[in-house]
């Protein structure tokens, strides 16, 4: 497993990310277009954040991660679900550009949650993805389209937080700490290395073997982000 940056985001990713409303927002993209799709591989899983809500809705879940805090969270989270849950959510440790032989294919989806951008050749993993696919099976991709904007992100989503009056005293200890990490991560050159336009993603996922975009925008994190979800 690798131990990097990610094992300090751990501390506070969870805390941050779930309150989020654009993230919050990017989430219901990936339920929209997984809704009816029964087994969904999670790769680059993190904490479990986006598996667990999918394993409530129903769908059966494989999740893996290199991260050893991350995954630890993840492994947690899993082990506090219910009998009937962890029988449909499997938590591995593994890379993307790898799968872990333990995952099956013929999945229905493959999610790529924010993971590209830290992989120097994402076709690599995007044919990972592909060849785990059953036909008919969608690729959901999201990520920065350029060096992400922290403080654009942060300044609408504390104006939004104030709003709603969510702007406590935990929210922001835990955002004072997620944004000194997060400042770190988006201008380590080493750290993120890939980063796409939509159009951009759409035509290499052709060039991989998918075939059809049934979302591609870059309306995601206040246009900071893309997401793109595409039929193998």
């Amino acid at each position: 497993m690798v131990d990097n940056i990610w094992t300090e985001f751990a501390r506070s990713y969870d805390a941050i990310c779930s309150q989020l409303n654009c993230y919050r927002r990017m989430a219901a993209k990936i339920h929209r277009d997984t809704e009816g799709r029964r087994y969904i591989i999670d790769a680059g899983c993190g904490t479990g954040l986006v598996s667990q809500p999918l394993v409530a809705r129903g769908h059966t879940v494989v999740g893996f991660d290199n991260n050893p805090a991350m995954l630890g969270l993840a492994r947690r989270r899993h082990e506090e679900a219910s009998e009937e849950a962890r029988r449909r959510w499997k938590v591995l440790e593994g890379d993307v550009r790898s799968f872990p032989a333990e995952v099956p294919g013929e999945a229905d989806a493959v999610l790529l949650n924010n993971v590209l951008f830290y992989v120097p050749e994402p076709e690599e993993v995007l044919r990972q993805a592909h060849a785990h696919l059953k036909p008919g099976g969608v690729l959901i991709a999201t990520g920065p389209r350029k060096r992400p904007d922290l403080r654009k992100v942060m300044v609408n989503s504390i104006e939004e937080w104030k709003a709603e009056g969510r702007w406590d005293e935990a929210l922001q200890a835990a955002t004072t700490y997620h944004v000194d990490v997060t400042r770190r991560l988006v201008t380590d050159p080493n750290e993120m290395v890939t980063f796409f336009e939509t159009d951009a993603l759409v035509d290499t996922l052709r060039r991989v073997g998918f075939s059809q975009a049934l979302a591609a925008d870059s309306d995601d994190y206040y246009g900071e982000n893309y997401y793109v979800c595409m039929a193998r």
